[in-house]
């Protein structure tokens, strides 16, 4: 019962902690259809699957767009794998670690990413014995992130005596939905396939040439994992159960860019392989101390090039929030959108990566921006469009944005 719930009072404080931090445009785009009503796919663009946006979008009804309750109830259901667990296996150690690597600051876990609940779906389905359960699970993993698709086939293909049943029965089931789709909802069809398919490709193929291998913010999360996983290899010597991380590992390098937080998903292997407890409590203490015992300011801790910048887009969209009239926001920073609680109306966000491969969308952009300019512009230091400001006056500045209002026609 005390393993119980200091793990529950574990996941809480973390939670806590991560729900009150500014937000960055990542998680800000995945947000947005929960906090302002824009719809994903007719409103705005992203190179995510429709299940990450549904997530924030159903917190965001039951939270009434109060991003702090969001977050808390995101961070509380990513951490609450590790006490099903326990309460299945009587296994703290593997709880523990869980819990722990699945927010760590040094994977940026508080930063958007689509690896988190992911990561407890397969930390869960290593151990349930029923088939269907753990095949429901691998399946809800993998649309959540496709970029999973490798492990997680293999995983099946390793039980297909167990679970060659369920695995037709949920193929089937998705194959007979995505045909549905298809034939009745071809718009709804043309915009899962830009969002899960031809951004994601066009992405992959615009960095060959740009990224050095293992860059530092890839460097740090191996430093963090290697310990881990050395610990876990060490406790469960089994070549078949560590082929489907390492396949999602090389997956994940196919993109080019390797960041802390696309790692998370690896978190479930490790914390399920039965690592001795002294391990895992002496990591784990690492963790926290060099965590500052995660107490603020979490971005100045772990991801100091961002503190500044989305502290002061906060302070602008706060300033739009009370302000009528539309907004376009012409820098990555989407999360301006989110605190003025302001729909983007043009099509499109200027979302990182992917405002440089939407060319569909970026002409739909300029057609209904041309047609109908925005009331309110707020410029930062990486602008993205070349616009003709003429119409528009500076009304406000701040350390990285400038706000333009349009003049009355």
């Amino acid at each position: 019962m005390i393993e119980m719930l200091l793990l529950v009072a574990l996941n809480a404080y973390i939670s806590s902690v991560y729900a009150r931090i500014d937000v960055e445009p990542d998680f800000a785009t995945f947000a947005m259809w929960g906090v302002t009503g824009a719809r994903y796919g007719k409103d705005f663009v992203d190179c995510k699957t429709p299940l990450v946006h549904s997530w924030l979008a159903l917190l965001g009804k039951l939270c009434k767009q109060r991003i702090v309750y969001m977050r808390f109830i995101h961070f509380l259901v990513t951490g609450a794998p590790a006490t099903i667990y326990y309460a299945l296996t009587k296994d703290f150690a593997g709880a523990l670690a869980f819990l722990v690597m699945v927010h760590s600051g040094w994977l940026l876990a508080f930063h958007g990413n689509v690896g988190d609940l992911p990561a407890g779906m397969i930390f869960l389905a290593l151990i349930v014995p029923d088939p269907w359960i753990k095949m429901g699970l691998l399946v809800l993993a993998t649309l959540y992130d496709p970029k999973l698709i490798a492990a997680t086939g293999l995983m099946t293909l390793f039980s297909i005596t167990k679970l060659w049943l369920p695995a037709v029965v949920y193929s089937g089931v998705v194959l007979i939905a995505l045909a549905f789709v298809w034939k009745y909802k071809h718009s709804l069809w043309e915009l899962l396939v830009e969002s899960s398919f031809t951004i994601p490709a066009r992405m992959q193929k615009s960095r060959k040439g740009l990224y050095t291998w293992m860059p530092t913010y890839t460097g740090i999360g191996f430093i963090y994992l290697l310990p881990w996983v050395g610990a876990a290899v060490l406790s469960k010597p089994e070549i078949l159960y560590w082929i489907p991380p390492l396949a999602f590992l090389l997956f994940q390098f196919t993109g080019r860019v390797v960041r802390q937080n696309h790692l998370i998903p690896l978190v479930a292997w490790v914390a399920a392989s039965g690592i001795r407890p002294e391990f895992v409590y002496a990591l784990a203490a690492t963790d926290f101390i060099s965590s500052g015992l995660y107490l603020p300011d979490i971005w100045k801790r772990f991801y100091t090039g961002l503190a500044d910048l989305i502290k002061d887009a906060k302070a602008v969209g706060l300033w739009l929030a009370d302000k009528p009239g539309t907004l376009w926001v012409n820098t990555m920073h989407t999360e301006i959108y989110l605190w003025a609680k302001k729909p983007p109306v043009h099509g499109m966000m200027e979302v990182i990566e992917v405002h440089a491969v939407a060319k569909e969308r970026r002409r739909i952009m300029e057609n209904k921006i041309s047609k109908s300019p925005p009331d309110w512009i707020v410029v930062g230091n990486d602008i993205n469009v070349n616009f003709d400001y003429s119409d528009y006056a500076v009304v406000a500045r701040s350390p990285y944005f400038v706000i333009y209002k349009r003049r009355a026609q």
